[in-house]
């Protein structure tokens, strides 16, 4: 299991990620209350924000394809809003040059998000 962490993000909160086959990616996060994303969003009912589930995502890929340049946010579901106390599970296959992100907590489903990548030129 690999952790990757980057000052690019918006939070530097760690992603687990494990390369469990060639066309698929298991990523643990466990989003910390105290990180400035939560500030104001909302209030005694801290709630994280969609864009730094589609961010989590986005690392995992990137963790064990660096050479990958994000080419298109093709679609991304949010289903359930994440209350940040509790660990996110994102599974990810890839399909040619498509990733498909599934984000779950304790098996729920929160999110479905899918990135096409193509290489760095």
């Amino acid at each position: 299991m690999n952790t990757l962490t980057t000052a690019d993000c918006a939070t530097t909160v760690p992603v687990d990620v494990e390369h469990i086959a060639p066309d698929t990616v298991v990523a643990r996060i466990r989003p910390d209350l105290d990180d400035p994303v939560f500030a104001g969003h909302y209030p005694g009912f801290p709630l994280l924000p969609g864009v730094h589930i589609f961010e989590f995502v986005h690392r995992a890929v990137r963790a064990v394809a660096p050479e990958l340049v994000l080419t298109e946010i093709v679609s991304c579901r949010f289903l359930l809003p994440f209350r940040g106390d509790d660990e996110l599970v994102v599974t990810i296959r890839r399909t040619d040059d498509l990733w498909r992100g599934e984000v779950a907590v304790a098996a729920v489903p929160v999110a479905e998000v899918l990135l096409r990548y193509g290489n760095e030129e």
